[in-house]
């Protein structure tokens, strides 16, 4: 009767252990998925929303809404800042144009899409604090898209390292150009789009 019991006890032990085992990659899944407060996340039907959550939601790129969505007082198109950057609903490129810009390590992405027709190339203008703006011309992606990069700290006089004790603000606007015979035939530009970095 006592081995009996111990036999059982030991199957029991074995099976807990395999629970436990079997159980830990989901524990680890859960833990590594972010909760963002359900008040600032885009509603269902928002362009920024949907990029959003197209990107992995909390656990995208641009992490969790820090603020709700907010339309402009002056012009139509909308925007929401994020843990790591910011998403800009710039319609008067085309009803479906997102400009975009995060922070990842040291590197800045500033991306677009959705502009509403075929472009040969886009400029970029970036500014870092409300200084001189810096224009670079950007080859696509897509006919409607394209992405620049910019490494602050790569670049002299533009961002040093201070330990901690300054916030930089570089802010960023794009327009879609076709190659003329005389030039560049451009569009207007997006609404600006900005995140800050510490350091």
């Amino acid at each position: 009767m006592a081995r009996t019991s111990r036999s059982l006890l030991a199957v029991a032990a074995t099976v807990a252990t395999a629970t436990a085992v079997l159980a830990a990659p989901g524990v680890a899944q859960a833990s590594t998925t972010r909760a963002c407060d359900v008040h600032l996340v885009a509603q269902h039907g928002s362009l920024i929303g949907g990029l959003w959550r197209a990107n992995g939601a909390a656990n995208s790129v641009y992490g969790c809404p820090v603020t709700q969505e907010f339309g402009f007082p002056d012009k139509q198109g909308s925007w929401q800042r994020y843990q790591n950057g910011k998403i800009v609903w710039s319609p008067n490129l085309g009803n479906g144009t997102l400009v975009r810009v995060f922070t990842k390590g040291n590197t800045t992405v500033f991306k677009w899409s959705g502009l509403g027709r075929d472009w040969d190339h886009f400029n970029v203008r970036w500014s870092k604090d409300g200084g001189q703006a810096t224009q670079v011309q950007v080859g696509r992606l897509t006919p409607w898209s394209g992405q620049y990069t910019l490494s602050p700290y790569a670049l002299d006089g533009v961002g040093t390292t201070t330990n901690g004790h300054e916030v930089n603000r570089f802010a960023f606007i794009v327009q879609g150009c076709d190659r003329g015979t005389f030039g560049s035939d451009c569009g207007p530009w997006s609404i600006p789009t900005s995140v800050s970095l510490a350091h």
